[in-house]
């Protein structure tokens, strides 16, 4: 009996520190992602400063995303779906024998990659010019300006992806201190290297930073394999070779596609103008900040409570997720539309950067807001079929959306040809808003056809008090902005903050007053959710 009681208080034990490293993983990668995304947002802002959206600044937006796309489509794309949970099922420090097995898969599959990439990187440096004048998309760019960045940051996809093994590896590991900070790490080092080589290399300077900040991404990961046997091999025969290749194929077609769409967007963006690439890559960065603090993260708070349910309570968990980022997102949405002029000039406007820019960006940035709204109730849906262990349909309809992407850009292309319509950036953006609009559609299609009776009456009816408040709080958000700016011309960085900030605060204080009077409660629940998902 005593036996008993001290297996079950070591029992106890064991859980309680499980609880505690789940809650320090939680507050590393959290405090990861939010200093990630304010650093992205400065060196942002310093290469809006140096380069404007000019041609020089598109040039690098086309070659910083070859590096990118090779990134997402091998280790980035094999991060969650192969190498985490095949390290993770030999991990273990108290059995050597299993952890020689991790440090030989770690090897062979470094050897392997590299060795593979190294062939790669030489053909496409070898090519560059080539493939400048292919991503360039027709004359609106400096075709040599583009192939001479292009031999710069093609040798970060070497980095970059073994940066992504050994990110999968540390994660197995549960040392997320060594890899929460990768960004942010990437972001400094470019940061410091535009401003301490800008005057001597121009332009250049950018992919010299991404070069950097790329191989700076691994070297703050070396010192958290101490104690791994690593032994480098070109085995690919090994059994947890064989595993990360099985469990990556069936999601390889689907990002190939993505990442095709990827290119076709920048190779259109190049073709409408020579800021087109710049201007697309700025917008986005802005609706990147409320789509991570916001969407990804409610929709990782709920994602465990999911894999642990099922039934009604599947659906509970489901609809309080939706609405808890609905009710956050469709007010930031509204806010971030209205905002856009003092918003981009706020984040960009000085230097090069001028109010020509901030027109141009503001304008696209609006076309982008839909396609944040929508990728808010598009994560969440995701997440529902992953806990409900189907990665299949949210990658078939995946698929169908990038599809259906292409063909609209396409005919928009065509159109634009014929001299029927003038193919513009905005165009460009809020078609891909709209793709993510017909992959939430279809998700949630399917899910409801799944679970049955998922958007309920009173869904609908919560969802329309969101919009009026959302609708209401825009509305005096307008007001509030034309009566600053009538005093607080913008272009200055006081002023500009001025506008801003007066706005946020007086939009945030309406919003806050409506969700109290027409009985929107679900924000208190966030709190709730967010303490549940570190304990």
């Amino acid at each position: 009996m005593r036996a008993g009681k001290l297996s079950a208080a070591a029992l106890e034990e064991d859980s309680s520190s499980v609880n505690v490293a789940i809650a320090r993983a939680a507050t590393l990668t959290s405090l990861g992602n939010l200093s990630s995304r304010l650093i992205g947002l400065v060196r942002e802002t310093v290469k809006s400063f140096y380069f404007g959206n000019g041609q020089a600044a598109s040039a690098f937006e086309l070659a910083a995303n070859v590096p990118t796309q090779f990134y997402d489509l091998l280790a980035g794309g094999m991060l969650s779906s192969a190498l985490v949970p095949t390290f993770s099922a030999l991990h273990d420090d108290r059995d050597p024998q299993r952890l020689r097995a991790f440090g030989e898969l770690l090897g062979a599959l470094i050897s392997l990659m590299m060795a593979a990439l190294a062939g790669v990187v030489a053909l496409l440096w070898l090519f560059a010019r080539p493939i400048a004048v292919f991503i360039s998309g027709g004359s609106n760019q400096d075709v040599e300006m583009v192939a001479g960045l292009l031999r710069v940051t093609i040798p970060a996809i070497i980095f970059l992806n073994l940066s992504g093994i050994l990110t999968g590896a540390l994660h197995a590991q549960r040392r997320f201190g060594y890899t929460a900070f990768t960004a942010t790490t990437y972001n400094l080092v470019m940061i410091a290297v535009v401003v301490l080589m800008e005057s001597r290399l121009g332009v250049t300077a950018l992919a010299v930073g991404l070069l950097m900040g790329s191989a700076a991404q691994v070297l703050i990961q070396v010192p958290g394999l101490r104690g791994v046997p690593l032994r480098l091999s070109l085995n690919w025969r090994l059994p947890g070779v064989v595993q990360v290749v099985r469990l990556f194929l069936p999601v390889a077609g689907g990002l190939a596609l993505s990442q095709i769409a990827v290119q076709v967007s920048f190779i259109s963006a190049s073709r409408i103008s020579p800021e087109g690439p710049a201007t697309m890559r700025y917008a986005a960065q802005v609706i990147q900040f409320p789509l991570g603090m916001i969407v990804t993260a409610v929709a990782a708070a709920i994602l465990p409570a999911l894999s642990s349910s099922e039934g009604e309570a599947f659906k509970a968990t489901l609809k309080q997720g939706l609405r808890l980022v609905v009710a956050l997102i469709a007010p930031a949405s509204v806010g971030l539309y209205v905002l856009a002029v003092p918003m981009v000039a706020l984040l960009f406007e000085r230097g090069a950067f001028t109010a020509q820019s901030t027109a141009y960006t503001a304008s696209t940035l609006r076309a982008a807001v839909p396609g944040l709204f929508f990728a808010a109730l598009d994560l969440p849906l995701i997440y529902a079929f992953y806990a409900r262990r189907d990665t299949r349909t949210p990658t078939m309809v995946g698929l169908v959306s990038t599809v259906t992407y292409l063909l609209t850009i396409g005919v928009l292309t065509a159109l634009s040809e014929l001299g029927v319509r003038t193919f513009t950036l905005e165009d460009l953006v809020l078609t891909n808003s709209l793709k993510t609009g017909l992959d939430a559609a279809l998700m949630a299609m399917l899910l409801h056809r799944h679970l049955g009776s998922l958007f309920s009456g009173d869904l609908l009816g919560w969802g329309l008090r969101v919009a009026g408040a959302s609708l209401v709080m825009g509305l005096t958000v307008h007001a509030t902005m034309m009566t600053l700016m009538a005093r607080f011309s913008l272009g200055a960085l006081l002023n500009d903050a001025v506008v801003v900030f007066g706005c946020a605060c007086a939009g945030a204080a309406v919003y806050a007053g409506l969700v109290r009077v027409l009985g929107i409660s679900d924000l208190g629940q966030a709190r709730r959710l967010f303490v549940r998902r570190s304990l």
